[in-house]
């Protein structure tokens, strides 16, 4: 008996190293396969397909990573976060980035990186309406939303046990852009939501707000399976503590959360009523003009906001005029109509490449293109007054940075007594330029997410019926 038993678990553990051998570790794998299978949910935060590929703040990244890892990245597109954690549970996928925040029940069940990035939350309603200011004022209303398994749920369930009147919706079903959708649209009171996700999206919901600071954070993660113990997971979090010190995730995240800034300077509904009933009249001309001159035809309709707001028969005290805001002698020196809105866009634009053309050849890359536009606002000459002032106090004439921190000084006599052009009001082209710098990013960024994100929008939609997308977790007294 003691024979048999000793040659049954001589067989067990046999089989069990032959089992082990034949487990390959997933970074491995990847490595084997050259691809990196990645569960992903298609939504702004994540990614989308535009019209050059696909995009997407934490698509970048996962891109990013397979690149770093040398191997190719294949997304596999889900629903929601409960088909991705699936996927990862089941061995489907490598990993799930899908604007995922770490909750305590995700810990137990996932590998997880270090963050991506912490993100606060916040209640969000309906400007117009009545705005709570606690989580008492939440309780007196009706609807309150968030995403089912979410770093929100958990808040919630944290804060009944403080407020146990406190009750709520949940959906497995529906996006965060549906919630903010709904609460536009009047149908919900209130959805609760992180900083991130309301950032990247309040553009296209412009009346929605914040009532108050939930006062917690979440952290956002990308999930690996525990079971794996993977060097994968290890390699990834290794990946984004390179990318932070590098600042990669910084420059990423900019380019597409820095928008939000943006909205100070003129507000989202401001905008966007510009942008759809003004841009599209001119787009064509903004494109012919761009292509002429070997220009970015953004940076010409972003010039021309900063200038005119779009408007044809836009007028200043100075006597600039026109969708381009000519002078009259440059308006004369370019055979141009500046009333005319192709003739001003085309001699703006002519304009601006031969001021870019005529920068002494020491000034390249992006400080030549600045440079050349605070000369369209403030004029070749006292921009080069200010970098004479800027190398006489040791600092780079060829710096865009540099120059713009010593252009105010032309508004001092000690300073502009020194120089060939005299006095400028040189606070005025450091904004001019900061201003076209952020309005080009936001029309970058429109034109890269609008198509795909009112597609996905529309698409959900039509599958998903809103009244029976929610269970309700009700008050617990």
């Amino acid at each position: 008996m003691k024979l048999k038993k000793s040659l049954l678990l001589l067989l067990l553990l046999m089989f069990l190293v032959v089992a082990g051998c034949k487990q390959t570790d997933p970074l491995s794998q990847v490595l084997k396969t050259g691809t990196l299978t990645v569960a992903m949910r298609n939504t702004p935060a994540v990614f989308y397909e535009h019209r050059d590929g696909y995009a997407g703040f934490e698509y970048e990244l996962v891109k990013s990573f397979a690149d770093h890892l040398g191997v190719k990245l294949k997304v596999i597109n889900l629903a929601n976060a409960l088909e991705m954690e699936q996927a990862v549970l089941k061995g489907e996928v490598d990993m799930a980035a899908g604007s995922l925040g770490l909750t305590l029940d995700r810990s137990r069940r996932f590998s997880a990186t270090a963050p991506l990035l912490h993100s606060p939350q916040m209640v969000v309603y309906r400007t117009g309406h009545f705005r709570p200011k606690s989580w008492q004022d939440v309780i007196e209303r009706t609807s309150l939303a968030v995403l089912a398994g979410s770093r929100q749920a958990e808040v919630l369930q944290s804060q009944q046990v403080l407020h146990p009147h406190l009750s709520w919706m949940e959906t497995e079903d529906l996006e965060v852009t549906d919630l903010l959708k709904m609460v536009q649209d009047g149908d919900l009171d209130y959805a609760l939501v992180s900083t991130q996700d309301f950032n990247i999206n309040r553009f296209f919901f412009p009346r929605v707000a914040v009532a108050f600071d939930a006062e917690v954070s979440s952290a956002l993660v990308w999930l690996f399976s525990k079971q794996d113990h993977s060097k994968l997971e290890r390699a990834a979090t290794s990946y984004i503590n390179l990318a932070q010190a590098s600042g990669t995730i910084s420059e990423v995240r900019e380019r597409y959360y820095r928008h939000e800034q943006y909205l100070e300077y003129v507000g989202a509904p401001l905008f966007l009523r510009h942008v759809r009933t003004r841009l599209p009249q001119y787009e064509s001309h903004f494109r012919h003009a761009a292509e002429q001159q070997s220009l970015d035809w953004l940076l010409l309709a972003a010039v021309a906001f900063q200038e005119s707001h779009w408007r044809k028969n836009a007028v200043s005290p100075t006597g600039v005029r026109g969708l381009m805001m000519l002078t009259q002698r440059t308006a004369n020196e370019l055979n141009v109509d500046r009333l005319n809105p192709l003739e001003s866009i085309e001699g703006g634009s002519r304009y601006l490449k031969q001021l870019y053309d005529r920068m002494p050849e020491s000034v390249q890359g992006r400080d030549r293109l600045y440079m050349a536009l605070a000369s369209y606002n403030v004029g070749k000459g006292h921009l080069e007054d200010a970098r004479k002032i800027t190398e006489s106090q040791g600092f780079n004439p060829n710096s865009w940075d540099d120059v713009a921190k010593h252009l105010p000084l032309l508004t001092q006599r000690k300073w502009y007594r020194q120089t060939r052009y005299g006095y400028a009001r040189g606070n005025e082209p450091v904004a001019y330029v900061h201003n076209i710098r952020r309005y080009l990013e936001i029309l970058e960024w429109h034109q890269r997410s609008q198509e795909g994100f009112l597609e996905l929008l529309e698409e959900r939609a039509s599958k998903v019926k809103f009244e029976t997308a929610f269970r309700k977790v009700p008050a617990i007294i």
